[in-house]
Protein backbone atom coordinates (compact mmCIF):
# COMPACT_ATOMS: atom_id res chain seq x y z
CA UNK A 1 0.00 0.00 0.00
CA UNK A 2 1.50 3.34 -1.25
CA UNK A 3 1.71 5.87 1.84
CA UNK A 4 -0.04 8.61 1.11
CA UNK A 5 -2.89 10.71 2.48
CA UNK A 6 -5.66 9.63 0.85
CA UNK A 7 -4.61 5.29 1.84
CA UNK A 8 -4.14 6.29 5.26
CA UNK A 9 -7.30 8.55 5.16
CA UNK A 10 -9.42 5.20 3.92
CA UNK A 11 -7.81 3.28 7.08
CA UNK A 12 -8.97 5.70 9.47
CA UNK A 13 -12.51 5.65 8.13
CA UNK A 14 -12.84 2.08 8.11
CA UNK A 15 -10.30 -0.07 10.05
CA UNK A 16 -11.77 -1.54 13.60
CA UNK A 17 -9.65 -0.51 15.48
CA UNK A 18 -9.42 3.20 14.70
CA UNK A 19 -12.78 3.92 13.35
CA UNK A 20 -13.91 6.90 15.11
CA UNK A 21 -11.26 6.93 17.34
CA UNK A 22 -10.09 10.38 16.86
CA UNK A 23 -12.09 13.74 17.49
CA UNK A 24 -11.26 17.93 17.71
CA UNK A 25 -12.08 19.16 20.84
CA UNK A 26 -13.20 22.54 20.24
CA UNK A 27 -12.78 23.35 23.90
CA UNK A 28 -9.43 22.18 24.68
CA UNK A 29 -8.25 22.71 20.47
CA UNK A 30 -6.40 19.15 20.59
CA UNK A 31 -7.11 16.12 19.37
CA UNK A 32 -8.71 13.54 21.85
CA UNK A 33 -8.54 9.53 21.57
CA UNK A 34 -12.27 9.31 22.44
CA UNK A 35 -12.84 5.20 22.16
CA UNK A 36 -10.91 2.58 23.91
CA UNK A 37 -7.69 1.67 22.34
CA UNK A 38 -5.03 -1.53 22.97
CA UNK A 39 -2.46 1.01 25.28
CA UNK A 40 -2.96 2.40 28.79
CA UNK A 41 -3.52 5.61 28.49
CA UNK A 42 -3.87 8.36 30.68
CA UNK A 43 -5.65 11.39 29.34
CA UNK A 44 -8.03 11.60 26.06
CA UNK A 45 -5.53 13.93 24.70
CA UNK A 46 -3.31 12.95 21.64
CA UNK A 47 -0.09 12.21 22.62
CA UNK A 48 3.36 11.22 20.88
CA UNK A 49 3.25 7.99 22.55
CA UNK A 50 -0.39 7.20 21.03
CA UNK A 51 1.31 8.30 17.79
CA UNK A 52 4.11 5.67 18.33
CA UNK A 53 1.41 2.95 18.99
CA UNK A 54 -0.41 3.75 15.77
CA UNK A 55 2.56 4.26 13.72
CA UNK A 56 3.49 0.85 14.71
CA UNK A 57 -0.02 -0.64 13.99
CA UNK A 58 -0.08 0.93 10.78
CA UNK A 59 3.66 -0.25 9.78
CA UNK A 60 2.71 -3.68 10.65
CA UNK A 61 -0.88 -4.18 9.51
CA UNK A 62 -0.94 -2.20 6.29
CA UNK A 63 2.93 -1.47 5.49
CA UNK A 64 2.71 2.56 5.96
CA UNK A 65 5.65 3.89 7.68
CA UNK A 66 5.50 7.91 6.87
CA UNK A 67 5.01 9.84 10.76
CA UNK A 68 4.32 12.68 9.23
CA UNK A 69 1.52 11.25 6.77
CA UNK A 70 -0.45 9.68 9.74
CA UNK A 71 -0.14 12.68 11.54
CA UNK A 72 -1.51 15.35 9.37
CA UNK A 73 -4.14 12.49 8.06
CA UNK A 74 -5.33 11.98 11.76
CA UNK A 75 -5.65 15.81 12.36
CA UNK A 76 -7.62 15.68 9.26
CA UNK A 77 -9.85 13.14 10.45
CA UNK A 78 -10.24 14.52 13.69
CA UNK A 79 -11.13 17.89 12.31
CA UNK A 80 -14.13 16.06 10.57
CA UNK A 81 -15.47 15.11 13.64
CA UNK A 82 -15.44 18.28 15.88
CA UNK A 83 -17.46 17.97 19.43
CA UNK A 84 -17.60 20.61 22.47
CA UNK A 85 -17.57 17.87 25.67
CA UNK A 86 -19.60 21.12 27.52
CA UNK A 87 -22.29 21.67 24.98
CA UNK A 88 -22.69 17.96 24.95
CA UNK A 89 -22.83 18.11 28.83
CA UNK A 90 -26.08 21.11 28.87
CA UNK A 91 -27.24 19.74 26.14
CA UNK A 92 -27.92 16.58 28.02
CA UNK A 93 -29.37 17.69 30.95
CA UNK A 94 -33.28 17.35 32.05
CA UNK A 95 -34.58 19.96 34.21
CA UNK A 96 -36.52 18.47 36.94
CA UNK A 97 -39.03 21.95 37.28
CA UNK A 98 -37.60 22.20 40.69
CA UNK A 99 -35.74 25.75 41.07
CA UNK A 100 -32.74 25.83 42.48
CA UNK A 101 -30.37 28.71 40.61
CA UNK A 102 -31.94 31.16 43.46
CA UNK A 103 -31.26 29.05 46.25
CA UNK A 104 -28.01 27.69 45.45
CA UNK A 105 -25.54 30.10 46.96
CA UNK A 106 -27.82 30.06 50.53
CA UNK A 107 -27.92 26.43 49.93
CA UNK A 108 -23.79 26.07 49.67
CA UNK A 109 -22.63 29.60 51.44
CA UNK A 110 -25.28 30.89 52.88
CA UNK A 111 -25.33 33.97 51.12
CA UNK A 112 -29.02 36.42 50.85
CA UNK A 113 -32.00 34.89 49.20
CA UNK A 114 -32.96 37.77 47.99
CA UNK A 115 -34.00 38.98 43.79
CA UNK A 116 -29.94 40.81 43.84
CA UNK A 117 -28.09 37.61 44.42
CA UNK A 118 -30.42 35.42 42.03
CA UNK A 119 -29.54 38.16 39.23
CA UNK A 120 -26.18 37.94 40.21
CA UNK A 121 -26.05 33.94 40.05
CA UNK A 122 -28.30 34.20 36.93
CA UNK A 123 -26.11 36.33 35.43
CA UNK A 124 -23.06 34.18 35.83
CA UNK A 125 -24.93 30.53 34.67
CA UNK A 126 -26.47 32.43 31.42
CA UNK A 127 -23.05 34.31 30.69
CA UNK A 128 -21.37 30.91 31.01
CA UNK A 129 -23.63 28.90 28.60
CA UNK A 130 -23.22 31.82 26.14
CA UNK A 131 -19.48 31.65 26.06
CA UNK A 132 -19.88 27.76 25.54
CA UNK A 133 -21.84 27.90 22.90
CA UNK A 134 -21.17 30.77 21.26
CA UNK A 135 -17.46 31.41 22.19
CA UNK A 136 -16.38 35.33 21.89
CA UNK A 137 -19.54 36.60 23.11
CA UNK A 138 -19.27 39.77 24.80
CA UNK A 139 -19.26 39.08 28.95
CA UNK A 140 -17.35 41.20 31.52
CA UNK A 141 -19.05 40.25 34.63
CA UNK A 142 -17.39 38.70 37.48
CA UNK A 143 -19.11 36.95 40.25
CA UNK A 144 -16.96 37.60 43.20
CA UNK A 145 -17.82 35.30 46.72
CA UNK A 146 -16.41 36.77 49.36
CA UNK A 147 -16.19 35.37 53.19
CA UNK A 148 -13.77 33.79 55.41
CA UNK A 149 -11.51 30.73 54.83
CA UNK A 150 -13.33 27.18 55.04
CA UNK A 151 -16.36 28.27 53.49
CA UNK A 152 -16.55 26.31 50.17
CA UNK A 153 -16.11 29.23 47.80
CA UNK A 154 -13.18 27.80 45.80
CA UNK A 155 -14.87 24.56 45.37
CA UNK A 156 -18.03 26.03 45.20
CA UNK A 157 -16.59 27.61 41.58
CA UNK A 158 -14.92 24.09 40.82
CA UNK A 159 -18.44 22.02 41.24
CA UNK A 160 -19.51 24.25 39.10
CA UNK A 161 -16.92 23.81 36.21
CA UNK A 162 -18.82 20.49 36.80
CA UNK A 163 -15.43 18.68 35.77
CA UNK A 164 -12.05 19.48 37.18
CA UNK A 165 -10.23 19.41 33.97
CA UNK A 166 -12.71 22.29 32.71
CA UNK A 167 -11.61 24.38 35.63
CA UNK A 168 -8.33 26.15 37.03
CA UNK A 169 -7.62 28.63 39.55
CA UNK A 170 -3.99 28.95 37.94
CA UNK A 171 -4.10 31.17 35.51
CA UNK A 172 -0.85 33.48 37.05
CA UNK A 173 0.17 37.21 35.50
CA UNK A 174 -2.82 38.56 33.17
CA UNK A 175 -0.56 40.84 31.48
CA UNK A 176 1.95 37.84 30.62
CA UNK A 177 2.12 36.79 26.66
CA UNK A 178 1.31 33.34 28.01
CA UNK A 179 -1.96 33.91 29.58
CA UNK A 180 -4.05 31.94 26.85
CA UNK A 181 -2.22 28.58 27.57
CA UNK A 182 -3.73 29.13 30.92
CA UNK A 183 -7.40 29.93 29.60
CA UNK A 184 -7.29 26.79 27.06
CA UNK A 185 -9.15 23.90 27.82
CA UNK A 186 -11.43 25.63 30.77
CA UNK A 187 -15.03 26.68 31.06
CA UNK A 188 -14.50 28.12 34.44
CA UNK A 189 -11.33 30.22 36.24
CA UNK A 190 -11.02 30.88 39.15
CA UNK A 191 -9.36 34.24 40.67
CA UNK A 192 -8.11 33.27 44.09
CA UNK A 193 -7.70 36.45 46.74
CA UNK A 194 -6.30 38.05 43.08
CA UNK A 195 -8.90 41.22 43.77
CA UNK A 196 -8.28 41.27 47.33
CA UNK A 197 -4.44 42.23 47.16
CA UNK A 198 -5.18 44.49 43.71
CA UNK A 199 -3.85 48.07 43.70
CA UNK A 200 -5.27 50.41 41.34
CA UNK A 201 -3.04 49.78 38.90
CA UNK A 202 -3.79 46.23 38.86
CA UNK A 203 -7.23 46.45 39.09
CA UNK A 204 -7.29 48.56 36.04
CA UNK A 205 -5.22 45.67 34.12
CA UNK A 206 -8.06 43.01 35.91
CA UNK A 207 -11.18 44.61 34.32
CA UNK A 208 -9.13 45.85 30.78
CA UNK A 209 -8.72 41.89 31.47
CA UNK A 210 -12.10 40.55 31.61
CA UNK A 211 -13.60 43.09 28.96
CA UNK A 212 -11.61 41.06 26.65
CA UNK A 213 -13.56 38.67 24.13
CA UNK A 214 -10.79 36.88 22.54
CA UNK A 215 -6.90 36.17 22.34
CA UNK A 216 -4.83 36.20 19.49
CA UNK A 217 -2.10 33.78 20.09
CA UNK A 218 0.33 31.61 18.08
CA UNK A 219 1.03 28.50 18.72
CA UNK A 220 4.75 27.12 19.16
CA UNK A 221 6.06 25.65 15.56
CA UNK A 222 2.80 27.57 14.18
CA UNK A 223 3.16 29.91 11.27
CA UNK A 224 0.47 32.42 11.70
CA UNK A 225 -1.15 33.63 15.15
CA UNK A 226 -4.94 33.40 15.54
CA UNK A 227 -7.73 34.72 17.43
CA UNK A 228 -9.18 32.41 20.16
CA UNK A 229 -12.57 33.54 21.02
CA UNK A 230 -13.27 32.88 25.44
CA UNK A 231 -14.63 30.15 26.44
CA UNK A 232 -14.14 30.41 29.59
CA UNK A 233 -16.02 33.28 32.75
CA UNK A 234 -14.43 34.10 35.46
CA UNK A 235 -15.11 33.49 38.98
CA UNK A 236 -13.50 35.45 42.10
CA UNK A 237 -13.08 34.42 46.25
CA UNK A 238 -11.75 36.60 48.61
CA UNK A 239 -11.19 36.13 52.53
CA UNK A 240 -11.79 39.98 53.14
CA UNK A 241 -14.59 42.11 52.84
CA UNK A 242 -13.79 45.13 51.13
CA UNK A 243 -11.95 43.30 48.91
CA UNK A 244 -12.43 46.34 45.63
CA UNK A 245 -10.21 49.49 45.96
CA UNK A 246 -11.71 52.51 45.74
CA UNK A 247 -12.82 53.73 42.15
CA UNK A 248 -15.14 56.59 41.47
CA UNK A 249 -15.81 55.17 37.97
CA UNK A 250 -17.35 52.20 39.25
CA UNK A 251 -15.84 48.41 39.72
CA UNK A 252 -19.37 47.58 37.01
CA UNK A 253 -17.18 44.42 36.03
CA UNK A 254 -17.41 43.20 39.52
CA UNK A 255 -20.22 41.56 41.17
CA UNK A 256 -20.00 40.47 45.07
CA UNK A 257 -21.95 38.06 47.28
CA UNK A 258 -21.25 38.02 50.99
CA UNK A 259 -21.28 34.12 52.27
CA UNK A 260 -22.33 33.11 55.71
CA UNK A 261 -21.15 29.94 57.08
CA UNK A 262 -23.73 29.88 59.91
CA UNK A 263 -26.54 30.52 57.09
CA UNK A 264 -25.53 27.97 55.07
CA UNK A 265 -28.12 24.83 54.69
CA UNK A 266 -24.95 22.15 54.01
CA UNK A 267 -21.28 22.38 53.54
CA UNK A 268 -20.63 21.68 49.85
CA UNK A 269 -17.75 18.78 50.12
CA UNK A 270 -20.44 17.04 53.12
CA UNK A 271 -21.75 15.07 50.93
CA UNK A 272 -19.75 15.44 47.19
CA UNK A 273 -22.45 13.33 44.98
CA UNK A 274 -25.65 15.21 46.12
CA UNK A 275 -23.86 18.00 46.15
CA UNK A 276 -22.78 17.86 41.59
CA UNK A 277 -26.19 16.48 41.36
CA UNK A 278 -27.70 19.67 42.90
CA UNK A 279 -25.35 21.56 40.48
CA UNK A 280 -26.43 19.69 37.99
CA UNK A 281 -30.06 20.82 38.46
CA UNK A 282 -28.78 23.89 38.39
CA UNK A 283 -27.16 24.04 35.29
CA UNK A 284 -29.99 22.11 33.54
CA UNK A 285 -32.65 25.52 34.89
CA UNK A 286 -30.28 27.63 33.31
CA UNK A 287 -30.73 25.96 30.20
CA UNK A 288 -34.24 25.84 30.53
CA UNK A 289 -33.54 29.93 30.21
CA UNK A 290 -30.94 30.03 27.70
CA UNK A 291 -33.16 27.94 25.23
CA UNK A 292 -36.02 30.49 26.34
CA UNK A 293 -33.54 33.33 24.43
CA UNK A 294 -35.88 35.89 26.59
CA UNK A 295 -32.08 37.82 28.24
CA UNK A 296 -29.49 39.93 28.29
CA UNK A 297 -26.19 39.86 29.21
CA UNK A 298 -26.19 42.88 30.57
CA UNK A 299 -27.88 43.75 33.73
CA UNK A 300 -30.81 46.25 34.00
CA UNK A 301 -30.31 49.72 34.86
CA UNK A 302 -32.34 49.06 38.24
CA UNK A 303 -30.50 45.90 39.13
CA UNK A 304 -26.92 48.02 38.36
CA UNK A 305 -28.08 50.57 40.36
CA UNK A 306 -29.00 48.15 43.41
CA UNK A 307 -25.15 46.68 42.61
CA UNK A 308 -23.56 50.10 42.73
CA UNK A 309 -24.76 50.37 45.68
CA UNK A 310 -24.11 46.85 47.15
CA UNK A 311 -20.59 47.24 45.68
CA UNK A 312 -20.07 50.53 48.43
CA UNK A 313 -19.95 47.59 51.16
CA UNK A 314 -17.00 45.91 49.14
CA UNK A 315 -14.89 48.95 48.37
CA UNK A 316 -11.80 50.53 50.43
CA UNK A 317 -12.25 53.51 52.11
CA UNK A 318 -11.31 56.80 49.77
CA UNK A 319 -8.14 57.71 51.92
CA UNK A 320 -7.61 61.04 49.41
CA UNK A 321 -10.91 62.29 49.35
CA UNK A 322 -10.96 62.33 52.89
CA UNK A 323 -7.79 64.04 52.99
CA UNK A 324 -9.43 66.99 50.82
CA UNK A 325 -12.04 66.94 52.77
CA UNK A 326 -10.45 67.18 56.01
CA UNK A 327 -7.66 69.98 54.96
CA UNK A 328 -10.66 72.14 52.83
CA UNK A 329 -12.56 72.29 56.24
CA UNK A 330 -9.82 74.44 57.94
CA UNK A 331 -8.43 76.12 54.94
CA UNK A 332 -9.54 80.20 54.81
CA UNK A 333 -9.46 80.50 51.05
CA UNK A 334 -12.35 80.27 49.32
CA UNK A 335 -10.98 79.13 46.22
CA UNK A 336 -8.90 76.51 45.41
CA UNK A 337 -7.15 74.68 42.20
CA UNK A 338 -5.62 71.07 41.20
CA UNK A 339 -1.82 71.66 42.11
CA UNK A 340 -2.86 73.46 45.41
CA UNK A 341 -4.41 70.57 46.90
CA UNK A 342 -1.85 67.97 45.24
CA UNK A 343 1.36 69.77 47.15
CA UNK A 344 -0.61 71.13 49.89
CA UNK A 345 -3.38 69.15 50.72
CA UNK A 346 -2.06 66.01 49.85
CA UNK A 347 1.16 66.69 50.84
CA UNK A 348 3.81 66.64 48.00
CA UNK A 349 5.23 69.94 48.40
CA UNK A 350 8.23 69.00 46.03
CA UNK A 351 6.76 66.52 43.65
CA UNK A 352 5.30 67.72 40.35
CA UNK A 353 1.63 66.03 39.74
CA UNK A 354 1.13 63.45 36.80
CA UNK A 355 -2.00 64.58 34.78
CA UNK A 356 -3.87 61.10 35.94
CA UNK A 357 -3.44 62.49 39.77
CA UNK A 358 -4.53 65.69 39.19
CA UNK A 359 -7.08 64.07 36.94
CA UNK A 360 -8.26 62.40 39.91
CA UNK A 361 -8.38 65.27 42.06
CA UNK A 362 -10.52 66.83 39.87
CA UNK A 363 -12.29 64.02 40.05
CA UNK A 364 -12.94 64.21 43.97
CA UNK A 365 -13.61 67.77 43.91
CA UNK A 366 -16.79 67.32 41.88
CA UNK A 367 -18.13 64.01 42.86
CA UNK A 368 -17.21 63.45 46.47
CA UNK A 369 -15.85 66.89 48.23
CA UNK A 370 -19.53 68.66 50.55
CA UNK A 371 -19.28 72.17 50.81
CA UNK A 372 -17.48 73.07 46.95
CA UNK A 373 -18.56 73.75 43.42
CA UNK A 374 -16.41 73.92 39.90
CA UNK A 375 -15.50 77.42 39.48
CA UNK A 376 -14.18 79.59 36.84
CA UNK A 377 -10.01 79.94 35.36
CA UNK A 378 -8.37 82.37 38.02
CA UNK A 379 -5.23 82.96 38.69
CA UNK A 380 -3.79 81.78 41.57
CA UNK A 381 -0.23 83.04 43.33
CA UNK A 382 2.44 80.04 43.17
CA UNK A 383 0.17 78.35 40.43
CA UNK A 384 -0.60 80.20 37.87
CA UNK A 385 -3.97 79.95 35.99
CA UNK A 386 -5.79 77.11 37.09
CA UNK A 387 -9.66 75.86 36.85
CA UNK A 388 -11.01 76.91 40.70
CA UNK A 389 -13.14 75.60 42.74
CA UNK A 390 -15.33 78.23 45.00
CA UNK A 391 -16.29 77.68 48.62
CA UNK A 392 -20.01 77.47 48.60
CA UNK A 393 -20.05 77.05 52.45
CA UNK A 394 -21.03 78.90 55.58
CA UNK A 395 -17.73 78.52 57.01
CA UNK A 396 -16.22 80.73 54.41
CA UNK A 397 -14.41 84.07 55.17
CA UNK A 398 -17.53 84.50 52.28
CA UNK A 399 -21.01 83.69 52.18
CA UNK A 400 -22.23 81.19 49.94
CA UNK A 401 -25.25 83.69 48.78
CA UNK A 402 -22.48 85.83 47.60
CA UNK A 403 -20.90 83.52 45.65
CA UNK A 404 -23.96 83.19 42.84
CA UNK A 405 -21.84 85.81 40.79
CA UNK A 406 -18.51 86.00 41.66
CA UNK A 407 -17.57 89.52 39.40
CA UNK A 408 -20.43 90.82 41.83
CA UNK A 409 -18.81 93.27 44.56
CA UNK A 410 -19.16 92.18 48.40
CA UNK A 411 -19.28 93.82 51.59
CA UNK A 412 -16.51 94.02 53.90
CA UNK A 413 -15.93 94.79 57.47
CA UNK A 414 -13.87 98.09 58.17
CA UNK A 415 -11.33 96.30 59.85
CA UNK A 416 -10.63 94.10 56.66
CA UNK A 417 -10.81 97.62 54.20
CA UNK A 418 -8.23 99.20 56.52
CA UNK A 419 -6.43 96.06 55.77
CA UNK A 420 -6.64 96.39 51.89
CA UNK A 421 -5.47 100.15 52.04
CA UNK A 422 -2.37 100.74 49.44
CA UNK A 423 0.36 102.38 51.45
CA UNK A 424 0.27 105.97 49.94
CA UNK A 425 2.96 108.60 51.17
Amino acid sequence: MKNNRHNCKLILEHDSLLKGVFRYNILTEQTDLVKPVWWERISPAFTDMDLNYIMLYLEETYGLTMDKVVQKSIVHQADRNKYHPVRNYLNSLQWDGQERIRYVLHHFLGAPVDELTYESMKMFLLGAIARAFRPGIKFEYMLCLVGGQGVGKSTFFRFMAVKDDWFTDDIGKLDSEKVYCQLRGHWMIEMSEMVATARSKSIEETKSFLSRQKETYRDSYAVYALDRPRQCVFGGTSNIKRFLPFDRTGNRRFVPVQTNRAEMEVHILENEKESRQYIDQVWAEAMMLYRNGNFKLAFSKETEAQLDKLRQEFMADDTEAGMIQAWLDEHEDRKVCSLMLFKEALDNPYIKPKKAETDRICEIMNTSIVGWKQGTMTRFKDYGTQRSWVCVNENCKRDAKDLKNENDWYPVTEEKARQMELPFR
